[in-house]
């Protein structure tokens, strides 16, 4: 049976199937920002490789890991000349980051009645390529109570993709790898060590700035969160609801309908 629930935090939880490359990117247009988007993403790669070279402290909360973040893309599109530094205002990267973290806020008050409803039939994780503080950041978002096994890989050591690190959170949930599924929005970074380490998969195929191959890992795919909603509105009334909602009608109406008896 399906007992636990590994979600992955970063492009999933927070932003409903959106990763961070292009969340980013959607504030940056959102503010008129005069650059193009290659000379964005390099800026977004520069960062993410800086920060993983810091030791984060623990206590570090999510607004200010977004804004370490954009205070980097910030700092390398100045000093390569992509932003002009006279007319880049000096809050810019802080107004960014309260943004990014505004709209996380919403997302999180929107999926929360269905995280209510999961927990009452699943055991739920949190398995993340993190900083060290992801434990810090679930209880200021107030979803600390939803996940009692949060396996940050900063704090445990191994990244994804090793499937390690999510036989790591399979031991630690105390079931059997067969009856947790692991649900993330990368391929690569998820699905296919998810499925290595024995658990089923859910893919969400949302919007990112890079597409796999191959997708045969995958026991389920959610293309288009709102194609997949739209599909379901004439059958029920979800028309409104997040991914996390669709999750649920997955497990209820395909991977458990293939448990059962012949």
């Amino acid at each position: 049976m399906i007992a636990a629930i590994l979600f992955d935090f970063g492009g999933t939880l927070d932003t409903d199937g959106v990763h961070w490359s292009e969340k980013f990117w959607d504030i940056y247009q959102a503010f008129g920002l005069p650059l193009a988007k290659a000379d964005y993403e390099k800026a977004y790669v520069a960062a993410e490789q800086k920060i993983a070279q810091e030791t984060i402290s623990p206590t570090m909360t999510f607004r200010e890991t977004l804004h370490l973040q954009t205070k980097y893309q910030i700092a390398h599109l100045i000093d390569n000349g992509i932003l002009n530094r006279d007319k880049t205002p000096v809050d810019l990267d802080s107004r960014l980051a309260d943004r990014c973290y505004d709209e996380v806020l919403q997302n999180l008050q929107r999926v929360r009645p269905q995280l209510d409803t999961l927990q009452i039939s699943y055991k739920m994780g949190l398995v993340s390529n993190f900083t060290g503080n992801l434990t810090t950041v679930c209880a200021e978002l107030g979803i600390d109570s939803y996940f009692p096994l949060i396996i940050d890989s900063a704090i445990v050591g191994v990244s994804k993709p090793d499937p390690e690190i999510f036989r790591i959170a399979v031991k630690q949930s105390g079931f059997a790898a067969s009856d947790c599924v692991v649900v993330g929005d990368s391929y690569e970074r998820d699905i296919v060590p998810g499925k290595a380490a024995g658990c089923r998969t859910i893919w969400l195929r949302g919007r990112s700035w890079k597409e796999p191959e191959k997708t045969d890992q995958a026991d389920y795919t959610i293309k288009s969160i709102m194609e997949e909603i739209e599909k379901q509105c004439y059958e029920e009334d979800y028309c409104n609801s997040s991914a996390i909602l669709i999750i649920k009608r997955i497990l209820e109406k395909h991977l458990l309908k293939e448990e059962e008896p012949k």
